[in-house]
């Protein structure tokens, strides 16, 4: 039986086309924050008139939210930072362009794609991408450093450490991911009079913004924009809270009427572990992949069902023998009923 419910929990969860555990169709950010009205940028002097988020995501990439999604969040978000921007949003907020090439650098201010090269790139490989980042006119800020190294075994292994980052002339890094400042990059960043940049790296709308760049520009346009981020003229708003309110997508019942089936692979998945790392987005993963069987869990597992398969017979025979006694004593009863009604 539990070889069968496994088979049905694991072909569930890697069937295609199953409905998704959030519906992120309908959404609405129906307010606005002003994230000045209560927080002081980290140069307490600084004066500015334009907040940037300098990495988000959409579902151009593995964010939940389409692009006007995306946008509608950081407006309500307290952001005033091409073509559905221009058109729609223009003004009240604009849109920088960029991507976020492997080992998570950003790559800004630039209208084409980079090449993304293999899984795991060569140093040459990432040295070219920065060079012709910066033949087309654009950043190089290298992304969330603690968030690649934070584990025992890094997130991002063989990751170029910033010395040689600098060296082969990323513009900057990004100091603050989320609620994470990371003060070791921030000063050496400032050291060597590199670019500071500041990023909520949204997926969900369920996340509140934690951090503003903060800009005093000429006006409302991109060219300007990018000039003062150019120049080193910036601050940044950080809040390691983030702001409310946010909104939470319930689960289609659709979704929660295969609970119990597609829940079955969870619950059996404690018998192994499987180990790939980080996901690289081109079909393979960072860490080479290592599955480990625990044989101790499955032994208790078959323990406890031995145990539990003897009490459910300990309580089935008990049963058995009550109504056997109970039956006899109706029948004797009933007998002795119609021997004194004769």
């Amino acid at each position: 039986m539990a070889a069968v419910l496994m088979a049905i929990g694991f072909g569930l969860q890697y069937t295609e086309g199953l409905p998704r555990s959030e519906d992120f169709s309908n959404l609405h950010f129906d307010w606005k924050i002003d994230p000045g009205s209560y927080l002081t940028p980290f140069n307490s002097s600084f004066r500015y008139n334009v907040l940037l988020d300098g990495h988000s995501h959409s579902t151009y990439s593995d964010g939940k939210m389409n692009v006007r999604q995306l946008l509608e969040w950081h407006i309500a978000g307290g952001l005033a930072a091409e073509k559905l921007a221009l058109k729609e949003y223009k003004d009240k907020i604009v849109v920088i362009p960029g991507m976020e090439y492997t080992i998570h650098m950003n790559f800004i201010d630039i209208n084409e794609t980079v090449p993304v090269g293999p899984p795991v790139p060569t140093n040459e490989q990432l040295k070219e991408a920065i060079r012709r980042v910066h033949e087309l006119g654009g950043l190089v800020i290298v992304n969330h450093i603690p968030w690649k190294t934070y584990y025992q075994q890094p997130r991002l292994p063989n990751h170029p450490s910033v010395a040689e980052l600098i060296e082969w002339g990323v513009d900057g890094f990004e100091i603050i991911n989320q609620e994470v400042f990371d003060f070791n990059t921030y000063q050496v960043s400032g050291q060597y009079n590199m670019i500071q940049m500041t990023g909520t790296d949204v997926h969900h709308p369920s996340v509140g913004a934690n951090v503003w760049l903060t800009i005093q520009a000429d006006n409302m346009t991109r060219q300007s924009i990018m000039e003062e981020i150019r120049s080193r003229r910036t601050s940044f708003l950080f809040d390691p809270a983030g702001t409310r309110p946010r909104v939470y997508v319930d689960p289609p019942s659709s979704y929660n009427m295969l609970q119990p089936l597609t829940n079955l692979a969870s619950y059996f998945g404690m018998f192994f572990t499987d180990i790939t790392g980080m996901y690289s987005f081109q079909g393979t993963f960072c860490h080479p992949k290592k599955l480990l069987i625990h044989r101790d869990i499955i032994g208790w597992f078959v323990f406890w069902n031995i145990i539990g398969l003897t009490v459910l017979e300990i309580v089935r025979g008990l049963l058995l023998l009550g109504w056997e006694h109970f039956y006899d004593w109706w029948k004797a009863r009933k007998f002795r009923f119609n021997t004194s009604t004769v």
